[in-house]
């Protein structure tokens, strides 16, 4: 796939200013919005903003980063991420050599955690009920990282632990899971769940930490993370 790096550089165009007009300021925000512009249905014929706004806006709660780049939507600027130039096909095309980048370019546990994360949630409506399930892919990361979490935590049932990775993940309250179900379903203590999550979440953060350290400078010379000025 050809980036808008490679063909800046044929134009002769210095490292310094490919990285001006890069898309994202970080592996992270490339990440964080590649996964939720590739979980939707290309739209050739919609607006970008307005798709990327639906997209937004229907996240609900938004860390800090997230609201400052719907407000870049709404007509704000922004040092964060630069569509600007981009065509809805051409975004896209930036957003899939991302995602590629996640399952080919990192180990697999640094894989997993980037996909648990970001991958999509599946929503369905059954007999008038929206009902709302992890996305195959982002359930094969959460097995993943639950079977090579395993040996630290030899105290937890696995089919436990699967369900507590799935908990750190749950980006919809619909599927969410209380420490008192895991409790009443696996027996033990709800606070040892607790205790326990803690320790997860910890070791799981710093695993996805690494894993964008690790895709940074790929990104970078890819031409879609560096300096951001719109």
């Amino acid at each position: 796939m050809q980036t808008m790096a490679v063909g800046k550089r044929a134009a002769g165009v210095s490292k310094q200013e490919e990285y001006r007009d890069a898309v994202f300021s970080s592996a992270g925000q490339a990440v964080h919005v590649a996964y939720m512009i590739m979980a939707q249905e290309a739209q050739q014929d919609a607006p970008l903003r307005k798709a990327l706004m639906r997209i937004m806006e229907s996240a609900g709660s938004l860390a800090e980063p997230q609201r400052e780049w719907l407000e870049q939507l709404r007509g704000s600027t922004s040092k964060q991420v630069n569509f600007a130039g981009l065509s809805p096909l051409e975004v896209r095309a930036q957003c899939a050599l991302i995602v590629h980048a996640v399952a080919h370019k990192l180990p697999r546990t640094e894989m997993w955690a980037l996909q648990a994360k970001y991958g999509h949630t599946d929503m369905e409506d059954a007999a008038g009920v929206r009902r709302y399930a992890f996305s195959a892919e982002r359930i094969a990361a959460i097995k993943g990282l639950a079977d090579w979490m395993a040996p630290a935590f030899p105290a937890i049932q696995p089919f436990a632990l699967d369900c507590m990775v799935g908990k750190l993940y749950a980006n919809h309250q619909g599927i969410a899971i209380s420490f008192r179900e895991l409790a009443k379903s696996f027996g033990g203590n709800h606070m040892t769940y607790a205790r326990n999550f803690d320790k997860l979440k910890q070791r799981l953060h710093e695993l996805e930490m690494v894993a964008l350290d690790r895709l940074e400078p790929y990104l970078r010379e890819q031409g879609v993370v560096g300096e951001v000025f719109c």
